[in-house]
């Protein structure tokens, strides 16, 4: 995910491969080691005082996604979550100057599984930290330019409805991008009167192709200011 001024990158291997280049100096992190064939990381646990605190997810423990995981330590930037080695899994990094936002996650995002904590609630922290304050998107209420939003249902099997109010006629673009920040479907681009709207989404990409089961972030832009909220689809 790359939003300006917010990086979001995630791979088993990405520190094995790129430790060395300018890209991974943007990460506030080091390198630690490049993990086991398999069986490396059980759990993931927030840490206190970090944008994870209190969340922790368990992983697909000794399949795919589990197989060579680097592990990091801190070079600038904060430790938010370790495994159940305590090693070092995912970093944030506000930059040298805070001129942008990192985050590096060496686990799959895809690999987490819902339990206690699910993660779409992972996915609006990651998606708050790379999006809000002077670096990034500009948050703001709901009743500021859209009132009333609402995802439903969510997690969703099929179709989405979404649904908000606009206090004021506003240019409306409604996208949804992937846990990697792809844009996977723009839903509407339009100007818009005030008073209530709806939306019905098929899940499909701009191909007309059903989205596998995960995370997205269904973004809406209202005259420059953004909202975004998380929506889990599932088979």
């Amino acid at each position: 995910m790359n939003t300006g001024k917010g990086l979001y990158i995630e791979g088993a291997d990405f520190g094995y491969n790129n430790n060395s280049t300018q890209l991974y100096q943007k990460f506030g992190c080091t390198y630690a080691g490049d993990g086991n064939a398999s069986g490396n990381i059980q759990t993931v646990t927030g840490q206190i005082g970090t944008i994870a605190d209190g969340l922790s997810y368990d992983y697909l423990y000794g399949q795919g996604p589990d197989s060579y995981v680097d592990y990091i330590t801190e070079n600038g930037g904060t430790l938010f979550f370790e495994d159940h080695t305590t090693r070092g899994r995912a970093i944030v990094y506000d930059g040298p100057s805070e001129e942008y936002r990192a985050i590096h996650s060496t686990f799959i995002f895809g690999a987490l599984r819902d339990g206690t904590n699910h993660k779409n609630e992972l996915m609006n922290v990651y998606a708050e930290y790379l999006s809000s304050g002077p670096v990034g998107i500009e948050e703001y209420e709901a009743n500021d330019e859209v009132d009333n939003l609402s995802l439903y249902p969510n997690p969703a099997r099929q179709t989405v409805n979404l649904r908000f109010s606009l206090p004021h006629p506003r240019r409306v673009t409604i996208k949804v991008y992937n846990s990697a920040g792809q844009l996977v479907r723009q839903l509407m681009d339009k100007r818009l009167t005030t008073g209530q709207h709806q939306l019905v989404w098929d899940g499909t990409d701009k191909s007309g192709r059903r989205l596998s089961s995960g995370c997205y972030v269904v973004r809406i832009n209202a005259d420059e200011k953004v909202l975004s909220r998380v929506i889990t689809l599932v088979k």
